[in-house]
């Protein structure tokens, strides 16, 4: 739609119409019908657009059609052309360009089986990330779900903000609950979805024996426990689950291993193993090289469909020249392992925090037998969302 210019003898002035100047004797711009009848049907498609009847009385007609099929939508929403995980959709006016804040919808095709792209109107695929701007877990798109995306310039990615019937994060979320003993869970009313994290204990480290005035003794640290993190909808956890958390590993007596760090659990839904403890070994004779291994760590957790990881291992003990070293115990992403003690301190390190291993100790030359350190505990977190 434009002005009459190409219509000869039209009379406009710089490209558009002017009056009639009677007293300059300048004649006014004429109208061509073809011209009128063109801009009254652009108007009036509009109005029929949005399901209206045209008035000649109504002159608020315009505005209300415009805000009709703003409202509907309708150029934001089209059905998803591409496959799993590469969604494509083109719409009408067609997207040539991506502006941060740029909503869209769509119906989607296919569920999604992990990271997934979209793209409007056949623009380069970026980034389909969930509201915790995170690549897409599977199934928070299923096929028939109506997804609204937004553009975030910033990331260069589009965010999953809602789709009907998947799993993604994208609900209020009601509380956590953080179980640091074994007890029982029973889910809030309204949950829908769960995000478990669980850690197994630590494992403790082995006591020493003393030693004589041609003798050391070193102990390597405990190992960490497993760690699972599972989503799980209401339809799995429909019920009051039995939450078990793994205490941690004994430290060994003065002659025996340290102990192994129990398992932590959701139920049968989602378990994590327990960190093992460092073994015993007799003294060393010097001169003499010594290598004391940690902990190992146990099986590898399950049940966690995002993450299923066995802990780590204990760091060594070792004894080169005469000089003696305790391993570390191993660390967790929510604890610290204990430190290698040093024959000045007495007792070996605990593990801190949730399923850290403990530290090693060692003896130098004519020192009493020592304890090993106990690892710390596991835990049980649950997050739940509307």
């Amino acid at each position: 739609m434009d002005y009459p210019k190409s219509v000869p003898g039209i009379g406009l002035v710089n490209g558009k119409f002017v009056n009639e100047d009677a007293v300059a004797g300048l004649p006014g711009s004429l109208i061509p019908a073809t011209w009128g009848n063109g801009v009254t049907d652009e108007l009036l498609n509009v109005v029929k657009a949005a399901g209206l009847e045209p008035s000649e009385s109504d002159a608020t007609q315009l505005l209300l059609a415009v805000k009709k099929i703003s409202q509907a939508g309708e150029d934001k929403h089209a059905a998803d052309i591409g496959a799993a995980n590469l969604y494509m959709a083109n719409y009408a006016p067609a997207i040539t360009a991506l502006k941060d804040g740029l909503v869209l919808r769509f119906t989607a095709g296919n569920a999604n089986t992990g990271a997934s792209t979209f793209a409007p109107n056949g623009l380069l695929p970026k980034p389909l990330l969930s509201q915790a701007l995170s690549a897409l877990r599977p199934a928070e798109i299923v096929a028939g779900s109506l997804c609204s995306v937004v553009y975030s310039a910033a990331r260069d990615s589009w965010l999953l903000v809602y789709a009907s019937g998947g799993n993604s994060v994208s609900g209020r979320l009601l509380g956590v609950r953080t179980f640091t003993a074994s007890g029982v869970y029973t889910p809030t009313v309204g949950m829908k979805n769960v995000l478990v994290k669980v850690v197994g204990g630590g494992g403790g480290s082995t006591g020493i024996a003393a030693t004589n005035s041609t003798q050391i003794s070193v102990a390597g640290g405990g190992a960490s426990g497993g760690y699972a993190e599972a989503w799980l909808s209401f339809e799995t956890v429909n019920t009051s689950q039995v939450i078990t958390v793994g205490a941690g590993g004994a430290g060994g007596s003065t002659n025996t291993s340290g102990g192994p760090g129990g398992t932590s659990s959701l139920g049968t839904l989602v378990s994590a193993t327990g960190g093992g403890g460092s073994p015993y070994n007799d003294p060393l004779t010097l001169p003499g090289f010594g290598l004391y291994v940690g902990g190992f760590p146990s099986g590898k957790p399950s049940g966690g469909n995002i993450v299923n990881t066995a802990g780590a291992a204990g760091s060594p003990g070792i004894c080169l020249t005469g000089s003696i070293l305790a391993g570390h115990g191993a660390n967790t992403a929510l604890g610290n392992g204990g430190f290698g003690s040093s024959v000045a301190l007495s007792l070996a390190a605990p593990g801190s925090g949730y399923g850290a291993g403990a530290g090693g100790i060692a003896n130098s030359f004519s020192q009493p037998a020592r304890p090993g350190g106990a690892g710390a505990p596991g835990i049980v977190i649950i997050y739940e969302y509307a």
